[in-house]
């Protein structure tokens, strides 16, 4: 079965392809379309046509329904194939639209997936029953405690050892170097956000759309959109954080909020460059590189 005329839109969690497919609508529309922003900065309140994954782009072609774009996520679960599932709805289709993360913005991503869905995303998206049982057995003080009980510091230490891992192997990082085919353009996070214009123009190009709207006209929505973005300086300020710590250098971020995640990337980062953090009851992050580096040993010591 082929559906020709959609352009299926695969994005993982926080890389905005709700977003996408309101813009590419809005500008292939005649008529006036709301902004779809919450007060998160995610577009959720355009419904649009999420199909949600490759089992759900299936339905939607034995069904009668025919959309120009409808958005899905290419992978939810461990034991499947990125490239396998990108491949199944390529059958299907002339042309499809892949974003990606890039290296500038991996916080952004993770942080947008974590908090723009629901606000106790600890319990909801971290603790499972297995990781909980983890927790227990690696962190004693914690035995017997509900994930709500969990303290802060033990969330980071857990975090710093399994976010960055399961994301990664849930985008296959870097996925864009192992896979390509010439029916799909990959676009990076970072494109979609700050080259705005370009990207849309390319994305013109190559599916061929036709546009009822000029770009310029969307671009105010675009600003605002930018502005909702609570999360895009954390990559930058996390990176500075860990240049400045391990470099002896004096860079203080009070003031800057930096989120768990974040926490427990710079944590993790750490650990990667052969550093371990004494964080045993460090619930209050500190606030510069001086403080955190106080922290830091040597993990072969």
């Amino acid at each position: 079965m082929h559906a020709k005329d959609t352009i299926p839109i695969a994005f993982s969690v926080g890389c905005y392809g709700t977003y996408l497919e309101w813009v590419l609508t809005t500008l292939s529309v005649d008529q006036h379309m709301d902004p779809p922003f919450t007060d998160t900065g995610s577009s959720h309140l355009f419904f649009g046509n999420h199909v949600e994954n490759n089992a759900g782009w299936l339905r939607y072609l034995q069904g009668d329904q025919q959309h120009r774009f409808v958005r899905f996520h290419p992978k939810e679960k461990k034991n499947q194939s990125l490239s396998a599932n990108l491949n199944q709805v390529l059958d299907s289709v002339d042309r499809m639209i892949y974003i990606y993360p890039d290296a500038d913005s991996v916080l952004l991503v993770i942080n947008n997936w974590l908090s723009k869905v629901r606000k106790d995303w600890w319990t909801h998206d971290i603790v499972s029953a297995q990781n909980l049982e983890k927790i227990h057995a690696n962190w004693p003080s914690c035995a017997g405690q509900s994930a709500d009980d969990i303290p802060v510091w033990v969330r980071r230490e857990f975090l710093s050892f399994y976010l960055m891992p399961a994301w990664q192997d849930q985008i296959e990082w870097y996925h864009p170097d192992a896979w390509h085919d010439s029916r799909c353009i990959i676009i990076t996070v970072s494109e979609l956000l700050y080259d705005f214009e370009s990207c849309l123009s390319k994305l013109q190009q190559f599916a061929n759309l036709s546009f009822k709207k000029s770009i310029s006209e969307i671009l105010p929505y675009h600003k605002i959109m930018l502005e909702l973005q609570q999360h895009r300086t954390q990559d930058q300020l996390c990176k500075n954080i860990v240049e400045t710590t391990i470099n002896d250098s004096m860079f203080d971020w009070s003031g800057q909020q930096i989120t768990l995640p974040s926490q427990s990337w710079i944590q993790w980062r750490l650990r990667n460059l052969g550093w371990e953090l004494a964080c045993d009851g460090l619930d209050m992050w500190p606030t510069n590189s001086v403080q955190l580096k106080q922290l830091l040993y040597l993990a072969n010591q």
